[in-house]
């Protein structure tokens, strides 16, 4: 199986390229960040597995068209995984600075559909293919995030369109939905006073975070042929976020 990760250089999209290769995946992995990618996909094939880097900005879609042409000259990408993006803190619309606003929807969603354009074709072209976007909370609920939210509210719908247009040609496309996880870019949030992870803690019925293996094994399954009849599903991978927190806004709780 060949696999390839965007974002795989560092939190969510590391840990699922980290998995999919102790699984027997050859991995290849998409980032910007060249010195960290490299390292990461050095360590993959010190340990044992097939791993290669390409550093790339997800925005670039002549980059991303010439990538994808190549890879699939080598062999038939059988796994995507839609790992990059941009967090946010909380920010007001009158506060927002329009720069980070244009940045965050380039990658989190100019950057998922121009992925799947480049590869889902191609995919399609072979027949065969199953694709793994990344949602978030922010793409079922409201939060005040406001680019973030809107970037992944609009990945949600990107999956669910494409999974219906890309299942006749045997391509499945489908989404995880993290919640808190604790990600070096939450960890930098945390110190800073940006997040309260007691208060995101407390709000999840697990009474913890997420952790980014949790969501890897998530991403995992969603690829494999055990998923083989699941397309168009975003399934969230939250500790129970979403029912804790609608559970105990409850006015009365038994």
């Amino acid at each position: 199986m060949h696999a390839v990760v965007t974002g795989g250089a560092s939190g969510i999209g590391e840990a699922t390229a980290r998995l999919l290769s102790r699984n027997g995946a050859h991995v290849t992995l998409i980032d910007v960040n060249g010195k960290r990618g490299a390292r990461i996909a050095g360590e993959i094939n010190a340990d044992g597995g097939k791993a290669a880097f390409h550093q790339l900005d997800v925005s670039n879609e002549k980059d991303l068209l010439a990538l994808a042409a190549a890879l699939f000259a080598e062999r038939p990408v059988d796994v995507l995984v839609n790992s990059a993006g941009i967090l946010q803190n909380a920010v007001r619309l009158n506060d927002m600075d329009l720069g980070e606003f244009d940045r965050i929807i380039d990658v989190n969603l100019k950057g998922t559909v121009l992925v799947c354009r480049a590869f889902g074709s191609r995919m399609c072209a072979a027949g065969a293919g199953s694709i793994v976007n990344l949602c978030s909370l922010t793409s079922l609920t409201p939060s005040p995030q406001l680019a973030y939210g809107m970037s992944k509210a609009a990945v949600k719908m990107l999956t669910e369109s494409l999974a219906a247009e890309l299942g006749p040609s045997n391509v499945r496309v489908n989404a995880v939905a993290p919640g808190y996880t604790l990600t070096p870019a939450m960890q930098q949030r945390i110190d800073e006073g940006a997040r309260n992870p007691a208060k995101m803690i407390e709000a999840a019925a697990l009474r913890r975070l997420v952790s980014m293996e949790d969501v890897a094994e998530a991403i995992n399954f969603l690829s494999s042929d055990k998923a083989s009849a699941i397309t168009g599903v975003v399934i969230p991978v939250d500790c129970g976020f979403l029912v804790g927190s609608a559970y105990n806004a409850y006015a009365a709780q038994p």
